[in-house]
C-alpha cells in the first residue's frame, strides 16, 4: 500500500536499452534470427521515418520510410562515411545541424530541413535521443505539405485582412459567415453586423432585384460572375461596384461557399465622365466640340425627317477677333471666347446645341423651327449679343461675326456637309462686308432640274459600276525607275465614251454621292494593291480624298475598316493626296484625319500646291511625306522664268523639309529636261505615261527602257 508508484520510463529509453542489448549480443555473435525479424518488425516497415547514428556520425539505422523520404538506400547512407553531408551538402549548414545534433533535448521535436536524393528541401520534425552505449537513435515526420498549407493559409489570411476589395464569403445557404476590414470601409457595414445576413442586405436585392436574381441564378449553372452593379451603403448611398463572384465546391461538385470581392469604383467611373466629357467638349469654354456637335447634327436629322420640321445649321466666325488677340494678348483673346460663349448660350433656345469648332468659329443647330424668319430672329439675337462691347480689365472692345446658315430638308446632305455648306454660306457673309449672315442656296448646287438629273444619272452610273480607276505613273527623272501610280477615276458613259473627272466630279462635290465614291476609290485601289502585290510588284498608288470627305469625323472609320480587310497588305505602298484648300477650310479636323492616316501607316502628299491657298506654314503644320507641283506652274516653265524659278523654289524647300517632291504636268521631253535643270527628281505627266487600265500596268512596265520619255 505505501509502496511508490513506478515510475514511467521514455519508450525511447526502453528502445535503446533493447538497442544495447542487441549490440552486446551481437558482439558475442548471438544474433537469432527471431531478434533479426523483432528489429524490421520495429523500426524497417515503422510509417515514420527512425535512423539512427553512433558517436562517430556512421548510420547505424535507416529504416524504408526513410529511404521512401529521402531517396538513399540504407546501404548507401550506412556505409556513407560521413551520413550527414547528403542530406546538409552547405559545408556551414552541416557544422551548424552537427552542433544543434550535440545540444538537442531528446524530450521535444525539432524542426530541420534536410535536402532528399532529387535535391528538394524538405521540412522535418525529430526527436533525437541519445543512446546509453553512445550515438542517438532518430524519430521523424515529413511536414513539407503541411507547412507549404499553413503558409498558403497564413497568406490567404493575409491577402484575406489587407485586401483593398472587399471580400465577403457565405455558405451554401448564400448566409454571410465572414467579411474583411475592406468590407466595412466601402459598405459601412461591421462584420458582427452582417453575419447570418445574405448579400441582398446590401441593396441591390431590394432597389434592383431583377440583376440580383439574376446573378444568384448564373451562380447556379456556373461557377463564377463578374459585373458592374449599384451597391448601397448603410447611410442608403448608393455607388459602382465592380463585382466578382465564385462558387467553392467539394471533390462531388457539392456548393461549400460563395466568395465575393468587390471593389468601389465611383473614383473611376468619375475619372471616365470626366475624359468623356473632355473627349467632346472644349477645355476653354466647356461648350460641346466639333465631334459632339457633328454627333448632335446626326442624330437631330431622323428626328426632323420624321417630324417633318425645319433645321438650321449656323457656322459662325468672329470678325476682328485676331487684331484683339495679337494687341491684348492670348489671355484677352481667351477672356473674348468665354464671354462670346455665354452670350450664345444666352441667345439659343434649350433644346438647341452651341458648339465650338476652334479658334474664333462656333456652330449653332437650331432644331424644331416654325419657318425661317424663327431662324433669322435667333440669327438676329445671335449678332445683337455678339455686337454688345467686351470689358477687358481697363478697356472695351467690340467685335462682331458673319454667320452661314442652311436649313434642312431643303438642302437635304449628310450632317458633315452641312456643316460644310453653313461654312461656305459664312464666307460668302465674309465676302459681302462682314458682320451679316448669309444663307446657303442649294439651288446653286444641285436643286436645280438640269443638276438634279445630272446628279440622278451620276447615281445610276454609280449602280451601274460604270466608274473606272485609270493609273498615271511617276518616275525618277534621273534614274528612269517607276516610283508610283496615281488612281484617277474616270466614267465610261455608255452615250458619251470615257468622261475625264472634270466632266462629272463637281457635280458630286457636297452631294450625297461624294462619300460613297470615296469608298468606293479606296476599295478599288485596296483590292488592286492587294492583286498587285500577290504578282510580286511593289508599286505604291496614290488616291485622292476630297475636302468633304476628309472633314468628315466618320472617314477615319470608314477607312479603318477598309483596311481591317486587307491584312496583310504593305499599307506603305497607299499614298492619300489631298487639296491645300481643304486644309485652309477645316485645318484642325484635316490635321486630325491626316494624321490617323499617317498612323495607321500611308503616306500623305499635299496635291496641287503653288496656286489658291497655298501657304508655307501648311508645310510645317501638316503631316505630308510628300509635295506635288501643280501642272500649271510646270506647264509654263518652259516659257516663264518667273514660273520656273518659283518651280525650283518649291523643289528646294520641298527638298530641305525632307519631303519628296512631284512635278505634275511633264507634257512633253523638254518640260522632263527643264526639270532636271530646275533639280526636280520625281515628275508626271503625259511625257511619260498617260493614265491607263490597270491590266495594261505590268505590259508597260516589262517593256518600258530606264530613263524619262
Amino acid at each position: 500500500m505505501g509502496s511508490n508508484p513506478p515510475t514511467r520510463r521514455h519508450p525511447l529509453v526502453h528502445l535503446a536499452e533493447t538497442l544495447e542489448t542487441l549490440e552486446a549480443s551481437a558482439e558475442q555473435g548471438e544474433w537469432r534470427d527471431d531478434v533479426l525479424a523483432l528489429v524490421e518488425r520495429l523500426f524497417g516497415h515503422a510509417p515514420i521515418m527512425i535512423d539512427g547514428f553512433d558517436e562517430q556520425g556512421h548510420c547505424i539505422l535507416w529504416n524504408h520510410q526513410c529511404e521512401r523520404v529521402f531517396g538513399w538506400t540504407a546501404d548507401e547512407v550506412m556505409n556513407h562515411p560521413a551520413p550527414l553531408t547528403l542530406f546538409y551538402p552547405d559545408p556551414a549548414e552541416y557544422r551548424a545541424v552537427v552542433a544543434g545534433l550535440s545540444s538537442g533535448d531528446g524530450s521535444r521535436f525539432r524542426e530541420w530541413t534536410p535536402t532528399t536524393r532529387e535535391g528538394r528541401r524538405l521540412t522535418t520534425l525529430w526527436a533525437n535521443v541519445a543512446l546509453p552505449c553512445g550515438g542517438m537513435i532518430c524519430i521523424g515526420h515529413d511536414i513539407t505539405e503541411q507547412r507549404q498549407a499553413e503558409n498558403q493559409r497564413r497568406l490567404a489570411a493575409s491577402v484575406f485582412d489587407s485586401s483593398s476589395d472587399a471580400i465577403m464569403i457565405t455558405d451554401a445557404e448564400r448566409r454571410i459567415c465572414d467579411t474583411n476590414a475592406a468590407f466595412t470601409r466601402i459598405t459601412g457595414y461591421a462584420r458582427q453586423d452582417v453575419l447570418g445576413l445574405t448579400p441582398g442586405m446590401l441593396g441591390t436585392a431590394q432597389h434592383n432585384a431583377e440583376t440580383y436574381e439574376a446573378i444568384c441564378r448564373h451562380l447556379d449553372v456556373e461557377d463564377s460572375w463578374k459585373g458592374e452593379i449599384v451597391g448601397y451603403r448603410r447611410n442608403g448611398e448608393a455607388y459602382p461596384l465592380m463585382l466578382s463572384a465564385s462558387v467553392v465546391r467539394d471533390d462531388q461538385g457539392r456548393t461549400l461557399h460563395y466568395v465575393a470581392t468587390f471593389s468601389d469604383i465611383t473614383h473611376l467611373k468619375r475619372h471616365q465622365d470626366e475624359l468623356r466629357h473632355l473627349a467632346r467638349h472644349d477645355v476653354l469654354t466647356e461648350l460641346p466640340n466639333r465631334r459632339h456637335f457633328a454627333e448632335h447634327l446626326a442624330d437631330a436629322l431622323p428626328r426632323a425627317r420624321r417630324d417633318d420640321t425645319l433645321l438650321a445649321v449656323c457656322f459662325l466666325d468672329l470678325d476682328g477677333f485676331k487684331p484683339i488677340n495679337d494687341r491684348l494678348g492670348h489671355a484677352a483673346g481667351d477672356q473674348v471666347l468665354i464671354t462670346i460663349a455665354q452670350r450664345l448660350r444666352d441667345a439659343i433656345r434649350a433644346d438647341d446645341v452651341l458648339a465650338r469648332l476652334g479658334g474664333d468659329e462656333f456652330a449653332l443647330l437650331l432644331t424644331d423651327l416654325e419657318d425661317r424668319e424663327e431662324c433669322l430672329r435667333i440669327v438676329e439675337r445671335v449678332r445683337y449679343l455678339i455686337a454688345r462691347p467686351i470689358p477687358l480689365d481697363d478697356s472695351l472692345v467690340r467685335i462682331s461675326t458673319s454667320i452661314g446658315i442652311t436649313l434642312f430638308p431643303q438642302d437635304d446632305a449628310e450632317a458633315g456637309i452641312l456643316l460644310r455648306h453653313a461654312d461656305q454660306a459664312m464666307y460668302c457673309a465674309k465676302r459681302g462686308g462682314k458682320n451679316r449672315y448669309a444663307l446657303f442656296d442649294p439651288e446653286e448646287r444641285e436643286d436645280s432640274s438640269p443638276g438634279r438629273r445630272r446628279l440622278d444619272r451620276l447615281e445610276q452610273a454609280f449602280r451601274d459600276d460604270e466608274f473606272r480607276l485609270h493609273y498615271q505613273p511617276r518616275v525618277n527623272l534621273l534614274s528612269g525607275e517607276v516610283c508610283g501610280l496615281e488612281a484617277l477615276i474616270r466614267w465610261e458613259n455608255p452615250e458619251h465614251g470615257l468622261l475625264e473627272p472634270d466632266d462629272f466630279l463637281p457635280q458630286l462635290l457636297g452631294s450625297r454621292l461624294e462619300a460613297p465614291l470615296g469608298d468606293w476609290v479606296v476599295e478599288r485601289v485596296l483590292h488592286q494593291l492587294a492583286d498587285w502585290q500577290r504578282q510580286g510588284l511593289a508599286l505604291r498608288i496614290s488616291f485622292n480624298a476630297s475636302a468633304n470627305d476628309l472633314a468628315l469625323p466618320e472617314f477615319c472609320d470608314r477607312l479603318t475598316a477598309a483596311l481591317a480587310r486587307y491584312p496583310r497588305l504593305d499599307r506603305r505602298l497607299l499614298e492619300i493626296e489631298f487639296q491645300e484648300s481643304a486644309a485652309v477650310a477645316d485645318l484642325d479636323a484635316i490635321t486630325r484625319t491626316l494624321q490617323h492616316c499617317r498612323h495607321s501607316g500611308l503616306c500623305i502628299a499635299l496635291d496641287d500646291f503653288g496656286t489658291g491657298y497655298s501657304s508655307l506654314a501648311h508645310l510645317r503644320e501638316l503631316p505630308i511625306d510628300a509635295l506635288k507641283i501643280d501642272k500649271r506652274f510646270v506647264g509654263a516653265i518652259l516659257k516663264d522664268e518667273r514660273d520656273a524659278a518659283l518651280v525650283q523654289s518649291i523643289i528646294q524647300i520641298g527638298a530641305r523639309l525632307g519631303l519628296d517632291v512631284i512635278a505634275e504636268g511633264a507634257e512633253s521631253p523638254a518640260h522632263c529636261q527643264r526639270l532636271l535643270e530646275l533639280g526636280a527628281s520625281q515628275a508626271q505627266g503625259y511625257a511619260i505615261a498617260r493614265p491607263m487600265p490597270a491590266e495594261r500596268i505590268p505590259p508597260w512596265l516589262a517593256s518600258r527602257s530606264k530613263g524619262p520619255h
